[in-house]
């Protein structure tokens, strides 16, 4: 028997009732049975309260780490309609489930709808990121590489990039041709997901073209450059970023900043230090944060407090 609260809940949901955040507690964590409840009233739910469902349930799992709507999330997943699909991605955003990643791998090979595929191949990175710190099955990882392979070999330019970019943190000794392919291939949106999964595979192999792009004329890829640096971690970064502090974009300094920040060491410590004396008005705050961070990392990475 499905649990009274679901069952009032779902009720007044097919009746166009929506529930209040304190009711959604109701869909956390449900056991096979109510799982099972859910999946059989699910069709019956008007369109507009299956998305809400799915948008509130992304943002109270933020606000909330004790909720869990893994289920709600995968019964999202296997939706009729796209909207939804895509919001079931957004709800998952944080899950590690082999089966979640089952129905994810699933859509980036055979779902029809270009954005939908695309964000379900973008949202395997956080799996593959898993399993390069063991903490996901090797069979699973693989299946996904594979697929990923696979779209950012074949598919469509916006499913390719997303594919690189997932394929950031894979040891595959497939991946490092596929970003540099997407990085010189002249496509902006393909250009742009190479820098992003250089920053996610902590090889130092990329710092080099990282640097490029900290000074290339379009200031989204010196944004995601300096982003894919802090990402990276490298020192060999650092005398690039020091250069990039002169950068007369707002959002590129503020992440040229929290780079130097991210990376740490006596050299990054040394630069924002130096630059905190002359920050222009508004960027103290962002430069003493980047400086306490840079201190912390030097403190773990040297032994000595500064």
């Amino acid at each position: 028997m499905p649990s009274p609260a679901l069952q009032r809940i779902l009720d007044a949901l097919e009746a166009g009732t929506r529930p209040r955040p304190a009711e959604f507690a109701a869909f956390s964590d449900l056991d096979r049975g109510d799982a099972s409840y859910l999946r059989e009233r699910w069709p019956h739910i008007p369109l507009a309260e299956r998305e809400f469902l799915l948008d509130e349930a992304y943002e109270l799992a933020d606000e909330d780490i004790a909720l869990d709507f893994t289920v709600l999330g995968r019964v999202g997943l296997t939706d009729a309609e796209p909207s939804v699909r895509l919001r079931a991605i957004q709800a998952l955003w944080e899950s590690l489930d082999p089966a979640v990643g089952d129905l994810l791998v699933g859509l980036v090979e055979s779902e029809p709808d270009p954005e939908v595929r695309a964000a379900a191949a973008r949202s395997l990175l956080r799996y593959l990121e898993a399993a390069e710190y063991g903490r996901l099955d090797d069979a699973v990882a693989r299946r996904m590489v594979q697929a990923l392979i696979a779209a950012a070999e074949s598919g469509s330019e916006d499913l390719r990039a997303a594919a690189v970019e997932a394929l950031g943190p894979s040891g595959d000794p497939r991946v490092p041709a596929l970003i540099e392919s997407a990085y010189e291939s002249g496509v902006p949106a393909l250009r742009l997901a190479a820098i992003r999964a250089m920053g996610y595979s902590a090889r130092d192999r990329w710092a080099e073209y990282i640097a490029e792009q900290l000074t290339a004329a379009d200031p989204e890829m010196r944004f995601e450059a300096a982003l894919a640096a802090g990402s990276l971690g490298s020192e060999e970064l650092v005398p690039a970023l020091g250069e990039a502090l002169n950068d007369d974009d707002a959002e590129v300094l503020f992440a040229v900043i929290e780079a130097l920040g991210d990376i740490g060491g006596e050299a990054a410590v040394e630069l924002l230090e130096a630059y905190l004396e002359e920050a222009p008005p508004g960027l103290e705050d962002a430069v003493e944060a980047a400086l306490e961070a840079a201190r912390g990392i030097q403190f773990r990475r040297f032994g000595e407090p500064l």
